[in-house]
């Protein structure tokens, strides 16, 4: 099955693809460690390494639980390739101290009196 190009470039999609991959093979890797052995301080360390990466926790764990086995690596390539199709098109999550107070009417700025 080829990637779709959606106008990116050969580099941009063998970047995806390999982060794909980590992704998949990471999810695995906590699939073993946290279901099939209890192996919690595998599992800590693979966390860990999640963070380090910089990979969204949601994203393995939507992989975790989505319900697919974790050794049919197609079926948990469409999982997450869903995953992603959810994010590109969902509004970003959360709030800003710049939105915090949209509604309100600024207030007028104080100044220290000279005197």
């Amino acid at each position: 099955m080829r990637a779709p190009t959606n106008g990116c470039s050969h580099n941009e999609r063998f970047t995806t693809r390999t982060q794909q991959a980590l992704v998949l093979l990471l999810s695995q890797q906590l699939a073993d460690a946290q279901f099939r052995r209890g192996d919690q301080a595998g599992s800590q360390r693979l966390w860990r390494e999640v963070a380090a990466l910089e990979i969204d926790p949601e994203r393995i764990t939507a992989l975790l639980y989505g319900g697919q086995d974790s050794d049919d690596r197609e079926a948990m390539r469409e999982l997450d390739d869903a995953w992603l199709a959810r994010q590109a098109t969902a509004p970003q999550r959360g709030w800003s101290l710049q939105s915090l107070h949209l509604r309100r009417p600024r207030l007028p700025k104080r100044t220290l009196s000279p005197a």
